[in-house]
């Protein structure tokens, strides 16, 4: 099983929307510069998320992007399955067309059980406990995670190229 840049950028996204639910709606372009996404996957991020019912956009100057559901009823699954173009499998792909399947075919029961136990996971992880967990990592670091949130995004070229805030662990 692969997550995808795709998957990873859509999280830092809807977890940055997510830090921001009820407080307005939060324009794509802090989004890309706070959480170091590239605007040419912001746009087609937002749009999947936006057409899978998880974020909701809003027109105009002080329009932008919140969430639909609490983020306590959004789990990493439903945004896998937002953003990917297939579900994800830990066992063989198009095991017909694979001259050895005859031999693979025993170990598809635990393929199964490995890929059951991984959508499973994702599924029981909401965007809300992550979030809570994120602020936790930040705290315990010293950091003030509203300074870091709520401070109007600089320039990637102000910070050194570097995203300002990463709300996903290793991103």
């Amino acid at each position: 099983m692969n997550i995808t840049a795709k998957t990873r950028f859509a999280l830092k996204a809807l977890m940055d929307i997510a830090y921001h639910h009820g407080v307005g709606p939060v324009q794509r372009r802090h989004i890309a510069l706070r959480q170091g996404i590239p605007t040419d996957y912001m746009d087609q991020i937002l749009m999947r998320l936006r057409n899978s019912g998880l974020i909701q956009s809003l027109r105009g100057r002080e329009g932008g992007y919140h969430l639909a559901l609490e983020a306590d009823e959004i789990s990493v699954w439903d945004v896998v399955m937002s953003v990917e173009d297939e579900p994800y499998s830990a066992g063989p792909h198009n095991p017909e067309e694979n001259l050895a399947y005859a031999t693979e075919c025993i170990t598809e029961p635990a393929w199964d059980a490995v890929s059951s136990a991984i959508v499973n996971q994702l599924k029981s992880c909401s965007i809300g406990k992550m979030l809570a967990d994120a602020e936790g990592r930040i705290v315990a670091k010293g950091l003030d995670p509203v300074d870091l949130m709520e401070q109007r995004p600089k320039s990637q070229s102000q910070t050194g190229g570097r995203p300002l805030f990463g709300l996903v662990q290793g991103s």
